[in-house]
This record gives C-alpha cells, sequence and structure tokens, in this order.
C-alpha cells in the first residue's frame, strides 16, 4: 500500500463541506459496496447512484457533484463513453474509473480520454477513499495496480516511452523531481506542498513547469512519466 494511504483524509469534521459524488456501476452488489466504502467517510456523500453511463450523465447534471466514479464496463452507456461525454459537456469534473484486472484497453482509453485516476474494485477500501479525495483535490490516482499492469503490458507506452520518461524526468530540476514523483503518488498540490514543506503556490508553479518541461498534456501523463521514469530497469 502506498505510504500516503493514511486516515487524514478519512473523517473530515464539517459534515457541510463533505465531497459530493455520483457513483455509477452496473451490478447492484459492486455499487452498493463501494457506496458502503464511501460513506464510511465523514467528509464523503454519495449524493447519486447509476445503473449506468446515461443514468450517471443525467446525475451530473442535476446534482453538480464534486466527484464522479464510474466503471469502465456498464451496459447501456460505458464509463468511457459517459466520460466522454462529461468532458464534452460539463467540462472538468474530477472523473475516477473502477476498473478490473483484463480491462487494459479499456483503461488506455480512459486516459486519452482525460480520466484523473483509476481504482481497482478488489483493491483496499482505503485506495479508494484516498483515490477519491486525491482526485476532487486536484490530483490525479493510478492505483499501484493499475500502475503495474501499464508498465507489464507496455500500455502506458502509448502515452510515453520507459526511455523518453527517463529523459523527461532528467530535465527537471531536483525540486521539480521531488514534486513529479508525489504527483505520480497522486497526491494533490496541498498534501505535496506539506510533503516538501513549500507554500503552496510554490508547488503550483512547480507543476507548471513539470507539465512544459516534460510535455505531458496532464497530471495523468505526468504520473505516468514517474511510474516509466522510476521503474526497475528504467535506463538512468
Amino acid at each position: 500500500m502506498n505510504r500516503e494511504l493514511g486516515g487524514e483524509h478519512m473523517n473530515r469534521p464539517d459534515a457541510s463541506a463533505a465531497l459530493r459524488v455520483v457513483l455509477a456501476d452496473d451490478e447492484p452488489l459492486v455499487r452498493a459496496g463501494l457506496a458502503g466504502i464511501l460513506e464510511t467517510d465523514d467528509g464523503v456523500r454519495v449524493v447519486a447512484q447509476a445503473s449506468s453511463g446515461h443514468e450517471a450523465l443525467t446525475a451530473v447534471r442535476a446534482h453538480r457533484p464534486d466527484i464522479v466514479l464510474l466503471d469502465v464496463r456498464m451496459g447501456t452507456m460505458d464509463g468511457l463513453e459517459a466520460l466522454a461525454k462529461i468532458r464534452r459537456t460539463v467540462g472538468p469534473l474530477p472523473c475516477l474509473m473502477v476498473t478490473t484486472f483484463g480491462e487494459d484497453e479499456y483503461v488506455a482509453e480512459a486516459i486519452r480520454l482525460g480520466a484523473d485516476g483509476f481504482v481497482l474494485k478488489a483493491g483496499d477500501p482505503r485506495e479508494l477513499l484516498f483515490a477519491v479525495h486525491a482526485a476532487a483535490s486536484g490530483g490525479a490516482y493510478f492505483s499501484p495496480a493499475v500502475s503495474r499492469r501499464l508498465l507489464q503490458t507496455g500500455l502506458g507506452t502509448r502515452f510515453v516511452a520507459q526511455q523518453d520518461a527517463r529523459e523527461r524526468f532528467d530535465r527537471l530540476t531536483p525540486r521539480e523531481q521531488e514534486v513529479l514523483e508525489l504527483m505520480g503518488d497522486g497526491l494533490p498540490n496541498p498534501e505535496i506542498a506539506e510533503c516538501l514543506h513549500l507554500a503552496e503556490g510554490t508547488v503550483k508553479v512547480h507543476v507548471t513547469s513539470i507539465l512544459r518541461t516534460t510535455g505531458a498534456r496532464n497530471r495523468v501523463e505526468a504520473a505516468l512519466i514517474a511510474a516509466h521514469a522510476r521503474a526497475p530497469g528504467s535506463p538512468g
């Protein structure tokens, strides 16, 4: 489990500030299980549940949530189509994809469409809660298992080759490399600032420079660069 999966996110005392979540999965038992995990956190409130991408899109428009959880594969309209329509019609609403092993092509397409992170249905409940908080705060969270799978299958190289990732990483200053590694762990700017004892404004400047220097289009691609650069066997 990643070092950052602590309890500091999990129980915000001000319930009025709870993150508002729309959850979509076409399997009722899975959906109920995910909702149950989310509702253990006082800082999260599930405002709507959906059994299809179409229902998720309707719920997003009705509730204007802080974050959406989308099952990658659903019957009527899958998570990919829902993600694409949210991006076109709603804008930069954080969207976290829920996936299983063996859905590699779907994960790659979700990255292309601009997903803000990926968690496994069979993962640690703490990981789901951490990912929700991270993505809603502007981070981009990859389940370590999903990240490893992308590296093992080579699908991550559709976005950045390992050699190229190391070269891009090496262009950064030592401080920018530290920031990028924490971005790769899914941390949003406020937590990066806390970890490195920096002002949040300084972190924002570093993130802007990292994206410009590495050519990453967003934090998800930056996280892939971090994963490739520190993978075993990476040159350098």
